[in-house]
């Protein structure tokens, strides 16, 4: 004897998939709102992302390079989706530069919290008199 279940949608199939065609719609208007909006303020992200870390953007174009180098159709396709998903890339970019400056920011903390904070000094001269000891009379 087999034990099965069956899953059953009640409604309208039509309906349902109205339904589906609107939302998957909503998702894209969505989407392509969002891309617009981070397309205008991507050069910004840009800047703000070599500010925080410069070696961001210098690891990426090195790792597109390695990418190059290892397999030419696999580089240059990561090279075309990067122009022209530049927007989601320059965001990407600066979350990973915030995350790096987060991560050393942390890092510094434990250092202190381990080591003790430094602290600046001054030396000060002491004028301190000349001590006489008294003269053993072996020595001569």
């Amino acid at each position: 004897m087999e034990n099965r279940k069956e899953f059953k949608i009640q409604g309208n199939t039509w309906g349902m998939i109205a339904l589906l065609v609107v939302g998957l719609i909503a998702v894209f208007i969505i989407a392509r709102g969002i891309f617009w909006l981070l397309s205008l303020v991507a050069p910004i992200l840009l800047i703000a992302a070599a500010i925080i870390d410069h070696r961001v953007i210098v690891n990426y174009a090195k790792w597109l390079v390695d990418l190059i180098k290892r397999n030419i159709l696999v580089g240059l396709g990561a090279i075309l989706l990067s122009i022209v998903g530049y927007p989601v890339v320059f965001a990407l970019l600066l979350g990973r530069a915030l995350m790096n400056k987060k991560l050393k920011d942390m890092e510094q903390q434990e250092r202190t919290r381990r080591d003790g904070e430094l602290v600046d000094y001054e030396e000060l001269e002491t004028k301190i008199p000349p001590i006489e000891l008294p003269r053993d009379e072996k020595e001569g």
